[in-house]
């Protein structure tokens, strides 16, 4: 699979039918010249039967009469109409071959015009226009085919994501101009980096991925140091040499698993790690089976976590645009495992989600963060932080008086708290989940509806739920520069919002022309890697210290 690889298979069975459709036109165009030939050949036959058969009966008319042979005006006039017959059969054959030859010709033209046109659509819609790579459309095509061939061989591969260290830096500071240059440079150099076979293309924005074939996980090491070694070469932009680093996160299939979402995801996870960790750090994803932990190792592990103090939680800023002053933040859990290291959520939170340990691991949650906060209002910090819900815990009965009595035990303001819930898990049962949410409300805490947009929950159940907030899904932040649709989605969704007496949460801001756009979309709150990464509780009260500065 060539890393310019220029056209999907679609794309090469439109040129095969294209070129083979080509000698059946010619070969037709050429029997109906012949056939005009034969024609005419045939009627300038009879032309020349005809005059000599009216030859023939002047003469034998005239020798009837006693002349000795035709006058010859007669002759004259015989001879004069069937040439100018014959003369002009000739000529409008040759005539016609000519229109006919002309008119092939243009049509050949306008056919190579269009299959010209038509390669160029096709590879602009399968191509960025800025590095001439694959983008992603094409990416995730050949992903797929990738892993079609794995499974039929048996074969492994490594699937990397790479993300530009300070890049939008570089677009502030020497501007978009150079941006772009940077980015046309650095796709030379990883492209001139790796094998021929090896697939690079633009993911998104500032991240390029690379599909390569290994056998050993060594192999993948060298391959991710190969691109690693191509961004640390120094490329001239303006004039001056500049030399960037990068986040690499990878995975390999089926390691990391047989399917390409589930690919993406990993190296995205892992891309993510090792922008945490900085630097020019690469990350290999261990999110499956490989990591030497199976499902029911993740069930059972969690309980044991709780009690032996290896989960934590961590506070990801949301700044409200309506009022700075106020701090809001998002509560994520963290598993410390004693072996695996750092596990991430969507690791096992899907699992335990479908146990009772789920509602367990809830109660552990929310008393966690009530003790933090509890900790904080003694220091003077008053801040409100929302908490992710299961579906399985609207089913719970007695939550939401639970949660009644927590906050009195622990002193708090109603207002202080807010829980998350999503729509698929509001969908599952609405009927009940409508009513433990009138339950949560009645107690005066937020309530917010998270991932919007890529649920299915209808318009007319909205306005009946009790919620004050909504979160518009990152997928649509993420694109929203660039594609149009996103925009109008994200827009629709604030007017919506705001229409119904809710504020809006964007998820997955990552960079300052977003940030600008929302604000201008009147976004109430922000929330994301551009206002700041998860914050454990002393990091957190340097960051509320560090914006009242």
């Amino acid at each position: 699979m060539s890393a310019q690889q220029p056209d999907m298979e679609e794309g090469q069975q439109l040129d095969n039918a294209a070129s083979m459709s080509e000698p059946v036109r010619s070969a037709r165009s050429s029997w109906i010249i012949l056939l005009v030939l034969v024609l005419y050949g045939v009627l300038a036959v009879l032309v020349i039967f005809n005059g000599y058969q009216e030859y023939q009966s002047i003469r034998l008319l005239g020798e009837s009469n006693g002349n000795a042979g035709l006058p010859d005006s007669t002759l004259h006039r015989l001879i004069l109409s069937h040439g100018l017959l014959l003369v002009l059969m000739l000529v409008t054959p040759a005539v016609l071959m000519y229109v006919l030859v002309g008119r092939e010709k243009e049509l050949r033209q306008l056919r190579i015009q269009h299959e010209a046109l038509q390669s160029q659509l096709r590879y602009q819609s399968f191509h960025d226009p800025l590095t001439s790579l694959p983008n992603r459309m094409l990416l995730e095509d050949q992903l797929n085919n990738k892993i079609a061939g794995a499974r039929r061989t048996g074969k492994r591969f490594l699937f990397l994501l790479t993300s530009l260290n300070d890049f939008k830096r570089i677009n502030k500071n020497l501007g978009y101009e150079i941006g772009d240059d940077v980015l046309r440079l650095v796709a030379q150099n990883i492209v001139k980096g790796l094998r021929d076979a090896d697939t690079v293309a633009r993911f998104d924005g500032d991240i390029f991925a690379v599909i390569a074939d290994i056998n050993e996980k060594s192999e993948a090491n060298i391959v991710a140091r190969k691109v690693q070694d191509s961004l640390a070469r120094p490329i001239d932009v303006a004039d001056s040499p500049l030399t960037v680093s990068a986040a690499i996160g990878a995975a390999i299939f089926p390691d990391q698993g047989e399917d390409m979402a589930v690919l993406i995801k990993h190296a995205d996870n892992a891309v993510t790690k090792a922008r945490a960790a900085g630097g020019n750090s690469i990350v290999f994803s261990e999110e499956d089976a490989s990591s030497g932990m199976d499902r029911m190792a993740l069930i059972t592990g969690i309980k044991d976590a709780m009690l032996a103090g290896h989960l934590s939680m961590v506070y990801q800023p949301k700044l409200t645009l309506t009022a700075p002053d106020t701090h809001s933040f998002e509560a994520l859990l963290r598993w410390h495992h004693p072996e695996h290291g750092l596990l991430p959520c969507d690791m096992y939170i899907p699992l335990v989600e479908q146990t009772r340990h789920i509602v367990d691991l809830t109660h552990w949650t929310v008393e966690s963060i009530f003790s933090a906060q509890r900790e904080l209002l003694d220091k003077g910090v008053k801040i409100s932080i929302a908490i992710n819900l299961s579906a399985r815990v609207l089913d719970e009965d007695g939550f939401p008086l639970w949660v009644e009595r927590l906050i009195g035990q622990y002193g708090l303001n109603p207002a202080m708290v807010r829980f998350e819930i999503t729509e698929s898990a509001i969908m599952q049962d609405s009927e009940r989940a409508l009513e433990v949410l009138m339950q949560l409300a009645a107690i005066g805490v937020g309530l917010s509806i998270d991932d919007f947009g890529v649920g299915q929950s209808s318009l007319a159940y909205l306005s009946r739920l009790p919620v004050d907030e909504l979160k518009v899904d990152k997928s649509f932040v993420r694109n929203m520069i660039r594609w149009e649709s996103d925009q109008a989605i994200i827009r629709a969704t604030i007017n919506l919002a705001h229409d119904l007496g809710m504020s809006v949460v964007a998820e997955g801001v990552e960079d300052m022309d977003q940030a600008a756009m929302l604000r201008e979309m009147e976004c109430d709150m922000l929330q994301g890697y551009y206002i700041s990464h998860p914050l454990t509780e002393e990091q957190l009260q340097q960051w509320i210290s560090s914006q009242a500065a």
